[in-house]
Parts: structure tokens; sequence; C-alpha cells
């Protein structure tokens, strides 16, 4: 991770720590839902497409 990245992550971890998550949610609101949807997203069509079809793809070719 980049230090910005760690940065950010530690923000909204102390902004969590001091509002608790209703409040973290009022204060970033649907910017913070929507980067955990994306990065969710992301990480299942790799974890469930990508690898499976890689892996298809090499015991086909044999």
């Amino acid at each position: 991770m980049t230090l910005s990245v760690r940065a950010y992550l530690r923000t909204l971890r102390d902004e969590r720590r001091q509002l608790g998550w209703k409040g973290l949610f009022r204060r970033r609101g649907w910017k913070l839902v929507a980067v955990v949807v994306l990065y969710y997203l992301i990480r299942d069509t790799i974890l469930y497409v990508l690898i499976p079809l890689a892996i298809a793809a090499g015991v086909l070719q044999r």
C-alpha cells in the first residue's frame, strides 16, 4: 500500500473511533459505501471469475 492510502485508512479508523459507525457514515456518506462495494466487486470478480477461467483454460489446453 502506498503511504497516502495508509494515511487515508488511518484517518477513517480514527474517525470511526471518535464518531462511531453512524457518525462516520454521516461524515463520509455514500462515497465510503461506494468504495467498499467496488473493492468487493473487484475482489470477487478476480476470485470467482478470472482465476477459475485461467485454471479451466490451462486444463483444456492439455
